[in-house]
């Protein structure tokens, strides 16, 4: 199977496990040993400050609150649109910063635009290929405003669903003008 990297893993409306219902989840790194994600529409009311002076005590000039990646535990993560601070890239204009000297010029700067996240998404090898296989989740590449865009948490689910369907509605019938919406027609 080619790389999901820079993808959107859209939760079928059939996936009821709590951890993933109505997600919108962006893959950051997919090959044979397995793949990690971050779940774009899991807000917490957590302030990146807050968690920031537990980690470090260098100034942190962002406000925005940090976001759930997923079910694993794991270290804090950042999403962002600078392409040196990139430990992995995602697309284009799309990196994931790790390492902890990324993260502190991320946060101590109010350029550019950056999701943190704690927790991430993650896959054995073979998991995530039963899973689309089986229905759980839709693709469709990933765009900035995707990751960065206004839409709340149930907005994006149902943005990107309705985007799915439209490709697909696309693909199997020559429409020259299809509409905004497939549900209107």
């Amino acid at each position: 199977m080619d790389s999901l990297r820079g993808q959107l893993l859209i939760a079928s409306a059939g996936l009821l496990d709590p951890n993933f219902a109505r997600t919108v989840v962006l893959v950051a790194a997919h090959d044979d040993e397995g793949t990690l994600g971050l779940i774009l529409n899991r807000e917490m009311s957590l302030p990146i400050r807050q968690v920031w002076s537990q980690v470090n005590e260098s100034a942190c000039l962002r406000d925005e609150n940090v976001r759930q990646g997923g079910p694993v535990g794991g270290s804090l993560m950042a999403i962002h649109d600078q392409r040196p601070m990139a430990n992995i890239v995602i697309a284009e204009d799309l990196y994931l910063a790790t390492e902890l000297a990324d993260m502190e010029r991320l946060i101590g700067s109010d350029e550019g635009r950056v999701l943190f996240y704690i927790g991430h998404s993650g896959w054995g090898p073979g998991q995530l290929e039963r899973e689309l296989a089986d229905g759980s989740w839709l693709v469709l590449p990933a765009t900035s405003e995707h990751v960065f865009g206004d839409n709340e948490s149930v907005a994006l689910w149902q943005e990107t669903m309705i985007q799915v369907g439209r490709g697909q509605m696309l693909s199997i019938m020559p429409i020259k003008h299809p509409p905004e919406d497939p549900r209107a027609n």
